[in-house]
């Protein structure tokens, strides 16, 4: 099974500065099966450190969502925290990229076998 194709990407109200900031991931349309959140720091024009949390909120196989950090070239690293233990678990996960600063995009998805059924609208935080 292919994924299926996801919302138009929405943007951040504000484009990330220095600080910590906070982000929720968008829902998957027509499905209440993961809620995710994370943030971010910018540390310095070469490091950021992202944490994204995925929370099963409903009845289905694997949910997740991944942080996505892309460097001035297009290249990209993702840090995904994913569940797939049941309603009511969660996954965080955290790591600190060098020199993947340009963009950092999030979404969240359902998986089906160890595959991605469907994601949800592109959060683009800076």
């Amino acid at each position: 099974m292919t994924p299926s194709k996801s919302a138009k990407p929405t943007k951040s109200a504000k484009p990330g500065g220095s600080g910590t900031h906070s982000f929720t991931v968008p829902a998957i349309p027509g499905d209440n099966v993961v809620s995710a959140s994370g943030s971010y720091t910018k540390m310095g024009t070469a490091r950021v450190k992202v944490t994204v949390c995925a929370k099963q909120t409903g009845g289905t196989r694997q949910v997740g969502a991944v942080a996505v950090a892309y460097n001035a070239s297009g290249a990209s690293k993702n840090v995904g925290a994913v569940v797939l233990t049941g309603p009511g678990t969660h996954s965080c996960g955290t790591i600190t990229f060098l020199f993947y600063t340009a963009h950092l995009k999030v979404h969240s998805f359902i998986g089906n076998q160890g595959k991605i059924v469907k994601t949800g609208p592109i959060l683009t935080l800076y």
